[in-house]
């Protein structure tokens, strides 16, 4: 078995675990160790579910929750991860997922089993937006397994693909796949998600308990439950690729960071044609087919540049010579290289911690010629300028000697543009 990143161009039934008997075990959270700083406030994690086969698969379904508090209340939890399914109508832990849904909450769902959820085939589909079927490719190996660069798949070496996979159809429209296998001319979703505001879902239809031992495997489940409680993933880094988007020049860059910022950034025009909440930019159709509709987008838009020339010669005034340089990475962050007005720019895009908006930091070089870039000021959004004079809706950086100046794009209101 083989794997393929896509990148441009390039318990028991009656009981649910979470009553203490994974919590008692929280020692075991150092069987899991991120490499980056993680937030200061861990979700309140409920576990329910179908019993697990072993005291081993206890031991490692614990290790991957190890960085998380575990209550023994589903009622009071953010999130809940649900192993298999709740259990059948009537069940305890039925009763116990009911209650957690009591209020719109995201959920992690592992190997979702129909025949112990509830409502059977019919609730499995709505809530994950697919719907179960037989057998993936009758059971033979998978050949390639595809992962599209989430944060919530980060830093796992290869997708786990156990013997059998179920082939999942009919994803919805709010439906973004993030890891597949492929036997021959067939593929089925691995890992997707589904976006809700405070009810996100996770499916991670191949964790079996099998692989539950496996490193890779724990990590994925505490990504995803990071990611669907809202948090950065630690150590997620900015996923860029080079493909085609809605309203930008085809070749336009998709720049997304873990903290929930998506970017536009258009060479042709050398400019931001817009940025939106999220993390993600699906490009799976167009990467299969070599054809097909723009990327996807994960979030509403909420910043949005008029067309023509983002760099000016003054205020208002002609556009500036211009042209893409390239680009290079440092410490894994991309920056991008510009001349503008003969003068060398270099942009160093960075989402705000927060998440709430964009900072562009810009390198200047010598020059005789000010370098005035439009900002495009809108409803909803906060522009803040440092290092270079603003006036009439632009920013000027008007010495000759090199220098720096920032740009801060931040939402402040939670309505999208499109």
């Amino acid at each position: 078995m083989r794997l393929r990143r896509l990148m441009s161009p390039p318990v028991r039934a009656h009981q649910y675990l979470a009553g203490g008997i994974i919590a008692a075990m929280l020692g075991w959270s150092s069987a899991f160790a991120v490499d980056g700083p993680a937030p200061s406030a861990p979700p309140r994690v409920a576990v329910l579910g179908a019993p697990l086969e072993s005291k081993a698969e206890l031991n490692a379904l614990a290790a991957a929750l190890g960085p998380f508090t575990l209550g023994s209340d589903p009622g009071e939890a953010e999130l809940a991860v649900v192993w298999r399914g709740p259990g059948l109508q009537g069940s305890a832990d039925a009763l116990a997922y009911a209650r957690f849904l009591a209020r719109p909450r995201p959920l992690v769902v592992l190997a979702a089993e129909p025949k112990v959820w509830p409502g059977g085939v019919a609730e499995v589909t709505a809530l994950l937006g697919a719907s179960p079927g037989e057998s993936f490719a009758l059971g033979a190996a998978t050949t390639v397994l595809s992962d599209y660069g989430h944060p919530l798949t980060r830093g796992i070496a290869e997708p786990p693909a156990p013997q059998p996979l179920r082939i999942w159809n009919g994803l919805t429209a709010d439906t973004f796949v993030l890891q597949e296998a492929t036997a021959g001319e067939t593929t089925t979703p691995l890992a997707w998600i589904r976006k809700g505001g405070a009810a996100r879902v996770v499916h991670l239809a191949a964790v079996t308990p099998a692989i539950l031992h496996e490193a890779g495997v724990r990590r994925l489940v505490a990504q995803a439950v990071w990611w669907a409680a809202g948090r950065p993933v630690p150590g997620a880094t900015p996923h860029l690729q080079r493909t085609v988007l809605p309203d930008a020049h085809p070749g336009s860059f998709a720049l997304t960071f873990p903290e929930g910022v998506g970017v536009c950034l258009d060479p042709v025009r050398g400019g931001i044609n817009y940025l939106w909440a999220g993390e993600f930019a699906d490009s799976r159709l167009r990467w299969l087919t070599k054809q097909g509709a723009p990327a996807r987008l994960d979030g509403p838009v909420w910043f949005r540049e008029p067309p023509g020339p983002a760099w000016r010669t003054k205020p208002g005034g002609p556009a500036a010579a211009w042209r893409f340089r390239g680009l290079s990475t440092r410490a894994g962050k991309p920056e991008f290289h510009y001349e503008v007005a003969g003068r060398t720019v270099t942009e160093h895009p960075g989402a705000t911690p927060d998440g709430r908006g964009l900072e562009r930091r810009f390198k200047a070089g010598p020059g005789t010629h000010p370098l005035w870039l439009r900002l495009a000021p809108q409803p909803g959004v906060l522009i803040e300028v440092t290092g270079a004079r603003r006036e009439a809706d632009h920013a000027g950086f008007t010495g000759q000697a090199a220098g720096e100046f920032t740009v801060r794009l931040l939402r402040t209101s939670w309505e999208g543009t499109q």
